[in-house]
Order: structure tokens, then C-alpha cells, then sequence
């Protein structure tokens, strides 16, 4: 047991960090490269056990030295990303997006940033894109498992009689079976949490352990090992944001590393491996780490500042810089710390530094975020800047929606309107329904109606018959959508059902009730779930009102707003404002399924984004110095949701006659 140094392997970690980078540069033919996080998995399973099990047979492994390397590896480079996102972000980030960063800034700290992307990962929540941290969330994942790991190894080694292959193999399928049923139930936790990617670390220790026959002929060296990249390419080309992953999927990429890894083992005249060996992509191998840490930043901080996506010779600029920085890194802060006589050569200096600079990193942020991002940074622009926790549209969202959850169990949604009115409607949809509440509640009070709020967040949409399953849920969407026909059909007074929702946006979709098997575009299982709730709803004698959404914005405005303070500058909203035509393009398909539906004279349309749009077809943004959306997301203001209640007039006026 060995271990030698093996070029192709950094080489295979060229290959892992260029697919991340160019996925997140957006680079066409890259839609897959999130795969590399997962060769990255591997490649660290594999050499990680091999040390640690050739010192246990040495006899002189030992727990603090495990740890002091990782330290010496992971920390430098680290906390030199860390630090200069945190002084970027004191220069560029509004008062949100820096309280932001300032969770972060402890959660990846303390390693566990894939903890609160995991739980962050809600409706009204920052983007997650547009964190400089999000990519943290991988080193999170390897830091916990290598904090059981090595006891793992000497306890199977002391008191299992050096059973490895029997106990780590259990344990990866275990994991991997976690990660098969948590994917189709809470995909987000099995993305981002240790149990469920463990197995993909672990497939590359039970390779180290050495105990696979080696290959003896070139000829099937050289088919494992094209296989294995062929498996890898496959699934960088083949697979995009909406595969269920990683559960099933994930195992074309780790197979495909293993293959490699495996094939290249014994022999020199492994095709695949010897052009993985050439120093070229070696020396990308090697400033791998930094690569990965920096490019992230780089590129979530010129979108931030650009407002729009990023050009092609942008890219090739940003990725520059990085290959830059990340050699700078490797010759001045990795090496210097990993080289024979390292800068802080006593284990304990280390340790005690490492802890200071933690506490003082966690400290910073959370003094951040309980100082809410210090907004006195702009204090010209403080009393503009919206979000969901103060606006009043949306401060006691979350509590209806909590009334709603308990839907089946009898639990009443919120009245929007006069408590004395007479009962008349019921709203229905996500949260871009509740962008309507403060609308309708100002014209229910005007004439003296009212109806039920059951406008639910988190993306659940009005479909009947129909799960989204890219997120995670504490509940079935398809089932809640069936308990709120079952409350309208028990509510006869309710005539009118004003149904809304964010219609334009990509998530994964099935259909429960299998009319539909496989993957069916997005468009057709909105359509069939919308035509489920319209009939069943008018076979009750409803009349159905639908809503078509509100223009999108392409960044935050609260970012325009920061930005333009600090350049003592008036905010240039056309950066992030759609055009009549892109909003058009955009919800092409929803508004033909609106046409169909509404060919029965009880459906009706109604488009209150007309009203959001100026003469010269831009989106609305700001009035009389009142923002109308606090995210970019689709979500109004209480003042955006009042500002287009003169779409809904006709239809009050209807209802009261």
C-alpha cells in the first residue's frame, strides 16, 4: 500500500476544476461542469485514504498531524479568498447582500456554509448565484467528513481486525442509497449535506485500499480508462441545473473518475492518463485549489457590478485573472506553508493561529449581520431599500403560510379585506399570488368584499396534479393543491378564484397523476396541471380569473441603489429593467396556455404587468422615489402591489353586482 505520485491525477483534478469554472462562466457545452465537485470528491477520497492508511501500517499515524496538513492545505488559500471578498464586499454590497455576507463570512468559517445554503435555500432568500461564498459549500462537505473519517480508519484498524473493505463499502452504500431516496424527496439537503455525498468520497477510498485486481493489459487499461472520460464527458455535455442530482446521476461522473484512476494505476501506456500527465494540465492540477476558490468570487462580483451577464471576452478576462491569482497563490501562500521547512513550523503556533484568525473571521461576521450590514454605509439610499421582513405586503407572509400547511387539518388561510365584508373570492397561488394582497385588499376594502389569502411561497404553484422536485418541501404540492379545492368546494359562497403565479419560472416538474411519464418539457405539465385546477374549479361553478406575472428584473435594485450612492449618482434602473419584448419571449408558452384556457367564458385574463411597463417599454422600478420590487425575483413592494390595482378594478365591480 504505497502511495506513489501519480501526474494523472492531477491532471484528473485539471479536468474536475475546468468543468466547475466554465459551468459557472456560463460557457456553452459546459451545462453539466457542476460534475467536478464530485471528481474532486473522489480524487480526495482516494489519496486521503491512501496516506492515512499507509502511515496506519507504518505505525505512525497520527490524528494532530492529519489535521495539521489539512490546515497547511486548506486555511491559506482559504482565508486569502475570505478576506478579499470581505473587503470587496465592505466596498460594493448593500446593506442585504452584505448581512448576507456576513453569514457566510461565520458559516464558512466554521465550515459548515452547506449547512446554510441548505437552509437558506427558500423563496424570498438572497439568490444563491449570487453569493461570493456559495462555492465554499464542497469544502464544508470534505471538512466534516474528515473529521470522522480518520477515527474511523484506526478504529476499523485497532478493533475491527483491519476490515476496511467490508465497512467502508457498507457505509458508501448506505450513503448512496440516502442520496437516491433524498434526491426525489429533499433534493436541496441531498445536495449540499455530508451523509449523502459521503459515498462519492468513500467510492475513492475503497479504491485506495488496493484490494481491486490490477489491470495487466495496456488494452483493457486503455478501454477503462476511455470509458471512464467518456462517462465524464457525458455527463459535463448531457447533464444541466434541472438533472436530479446526485443521487442516480452522480454515478456517471464518479464512476467515470474512478475508471481513470483505476486504469492508470499500473501501466504507462495508458492513453487517457499519459495526456492527463502532460505538465501543461499537470501544473492546472496543481493550482486546482485555487482556481476553484477564486474563480467563484471573481465572477459573482463582475456580474454584480456589470448588471448583466458576462460577454465572452469577459469570461476569458475573469478566467485570466484567475489562472493569475491562482499561480500567485500556489508559489506564495500554499507552498510556503506545505513546503519541508513550512512558515509556522510548530503544530501548536498553527493550530492556535488558525483558531484566532476563525474566531476573529466568525466575530466579523457576525457582527455583520447583527449590525443588519451596517446601511450608514448609505445612508442616502437607506430608506429606499425594500425587503421582505419589513415591507408590509410581506411581513406576515410566512405566517399564512403556515395557516396554509395545516389546510387539510381545517386550519382557515388569512381574509384579505374587511372582516365584515361579504365573502366573494379566493386568491390562489405562490408568492407571486401574494404580490397581489395589498392590491386587492385596498379594492376588497373599497367595496366591501372580501376572500380567502391562499397564496403559499416557495414556488407552489396552482397545479393540481403536479410535484416540483428540485426543492425541498415539508409537504407534497400535489396534495396541498388538492386540500385547497377541497376547501373551496366546502366555502359555496366563494363565486370568484383569482388564480396567480411566478408561471416563467424553471423548476423540475412531474406528473403525479401519470398522465404524463418521463421528462416532459416544463410547458406541458404546467399546462395540463393549470387545465386540472381551471376545470375542476368551473365543474364547481367558479369563475376563474387568471393572472399573467409581473416583469422580472435581471439583478436586484437594491444593488443599482447602493452602487449609484456610492458613486453619488442617480440609479440607472435600464440595466436591470426588461423590455415588453424580452418579458414577451420570456412568458411565450404561459400565454398561450392562458389563450387555450380561456376560450370557456367563465376564465378570464388579466394582465397587470401592462402597468409596469413606461412608454418606452421598460420595466417600472422606482415611482416618486418609492421602489416597486424589493428582490429580483418578481416579488413587489407593498407600494408595486398597489401601484397595479387598477388592473383588478373591472373585475371588483363585477363582483359586487
Amino acid at each position: 500500500m504505497q502511495l506513489k505520485y501519480r501526474a494523472d491525477v492531477d491532471g484528473l483534478r485539471a479536468v474536475a476544476v475546468l468543468a466547475v469554472i466554465f459551468f459557472h462562466a456560463d460557457v456553452k457545452g459546459f451545462s453539466g461542469g457542476f460534475v467536478g465537485v464530485d471528481i474532486f470528491f473522489v480524487i480526495s477520497g482516494f489519496l486521503i485514504t491512501s496516506i492515512i492508511l499507509t502511515e496506519i501500517k507504518n505505525g505512525h499515524f497520527s490524528v494532530a498531524r492529519f489535521y495539521e496538513r489539512r490546515i497547511r492545505r486548506i486555511f491559506p488559500p482559504l482565508f486569502s479568498v475570505i478576506i478579499f471578498v470581505l473587503i470587496i464586499g465592505t466596498i460594493i454590497l448593500d446593506p442585504l447582500s452584505f448581512k448576507d455576507l456576513g453569514n457566510t463570512l461565520t458559516a464558512t468559517s466554521l465550515f459548515v456554509s452547506n449547512i446554510l445554503f441548505w437552509r437558506r435555500a427558500g423563496y424570498f432568500d438572497l439568490g444563491l448565484m449570487e453569493r461570493p461564498l456559495l462555492h465554499t459549500w464542497s469544502l464544508a462537505v470534505e471538512e466534516q467528513f474528515y473529521i470522522i473519517f480518520p477515527l474511523l480508519l484506526v478504529a476499523i484498524s485497532r478493533f475491527l481486525n483491519k476490515k476496511y473493505l467490508s465497512f467502508l463499502f457498507g457505509i458508501c452504500i448506505v450513503s448512496f442509497l440516502a442520496s437516491i431516496y433524498g434526491v426525489y424527496n429533499y433534493p436541496v439537503a441531498t445536495f449540499y449535506l455530508m451523509p449523502t455525498r459521503a459515498w462519492e468520497l468513500l467510492f475513492g477510498s475503497v479504491l485506495a485500499l488496493d484490494e481491486t485486481p490490477q489491470l495487466k493489459s495496456n488494452t483493457n487499461r486503455n478501454i477503462g480508462s476511455i470509458i471512464g472520460i467518456s462517462l465524464i464527458v457525458y455527463s459535463i455535455i448531457r447533464y444541466s441545473p434541472l438533472t436530479l442530482f446526485p443521487g442516480p446521476n452522480a454515478l456517471l461522473p464518479v464512476l467515470g473518475a474512478c475508471l481513470i484512476i483505476y486504469s492508470g494505476g499500473g501501466g504507462k501506456e495508458v492513453i487517457v492518463n499519459k495526456f492527463l500527465s502532460l505538465k501543461p494540465i499537470v501544473y492546472i492540477g496543481l493550482i486546482s485549489y485555487s482556481l476553484y476558490l477564486w474563480h467563484w468570487p471573481l465572477i459573482v462580483i463582475a456580474k454584480y457590478l456589470i448588471l448583466r451577464e458576462l460577454t465572452g471576452i469577459e469570461i476569458i478576462l475573469i478566467i485570466a485573472v484567475t489562472f493569475i491569482i491562482s499561480a500567485i497563490s500556489l508559489k506564495y501562500i500554499e507552498y510556503p506553508f506545505r513546503k519541508k521547512h513550512p512558515v509556522i513550523p510548530e503544530r501548536k503556533k498553527l493550530f492556535v493561529l488558525s483558531g484566532i484568525i476563525t474566531l476573529i473571521l466568525v466575530t466579523i461576521g457576525v457582527t455583520i449581520h447583527t449590525k443588519k450590514g451596517f446601511p450608514d454605509r448609505s445612508p442616502s439610499w437607506n430608506g429606499i431599500i425594500t425587503n421582505a421582513a419589513t415591507d408590509p405586503l410581506w411581513k406576515n407572509f410566512e405566517k399564512n403560510e403556515k395557516n396554509l400547511d395545516e389546510l387539510p387539518k381545517g386550519n382557515g388561510p388569512d381574509l384579505i379585506g374587511p372582516t365584515s365584508g361579504k365573502l366573494k373570492f379566493a386568491l390562489w397561488g405562490d408568492s407571486h399570488a401574494g404580490n397581489l394582497v395589498d392590491c386587492i385588499s385596498d379594492l376588497a376594502t373599497k367595496y366591501n368584499i372580501s376572500g380567502f389569502n391562499i397564496a403559499h411561497g416557495h414556488a407552489v404553484l396552482p397545479l393540481l396534479g403536479i410535484n416540483v422536485v428540485d426543492r425541498d418541501y415539508v409537504f407534497n404540492e400535489a396534495d396541498y393543491n388538492k386540500s385547497v379545492i377541497e376547501f373551496i368546494k366546502i366555502h359555496p359562497e366563494i363565486e370568484t378564484i383569482i388564480i396567480a403565479g411566478f408561471w416563467s419560472a424553471e423548476t423540475k416538474m412531474v406528473d403525479v397523476n401519470s398522465e404524463y411519464s418521463g421528462n416532459q418539457p416544463q410547458h406541458v405539465l404546467l399546462e395540463a396541471g393549470l387545465r386540472r385546477s381551471v376545470n375542476a374549479l368551473l365543474k364547481m361553478g367558479k369563475k376563474v380569473i387568471l393572472v399573467s406575472d409581473v416583469p422580472t428584473l435581471k439583478a436586484k435594485p437594491n444593488s443599482i441603489l447602493f452602487i449609484a450612492n456610492m458613486l453619488n449618482k442617480a440609479p440607472n434602473f435600464e440595466k436591470i429593467s426588461p423590455t415588453i419584448e424580452e418579458y414577451n419571449i420570456k412568458n411565450k408558452d404561459i400565454q398561450l396556455i392562458f389563450d387555450k384556457i380561456s376560450a370557456n367564458s367563465n376564465v378570464t385574463i388579466i394582465h397587470p404587468e401592462s402597468k409596469l411597463f413606461d412608454k418606452k417599454g421598460r420595466a417600472i422600478v422606482m415611482i416618486m422615489n418609492k421602489m416597486l420590487y424589493i428582490d429580483n425575483c418578481g416579488h413587489l413592494t407593498s407600494i408595486g402591489s398597489k401601484y397595479i390595482s387598477t388592473s383588478f378594478d373591472d373585475l371588483f365591480k363585477k363582483m359586487i353586482k
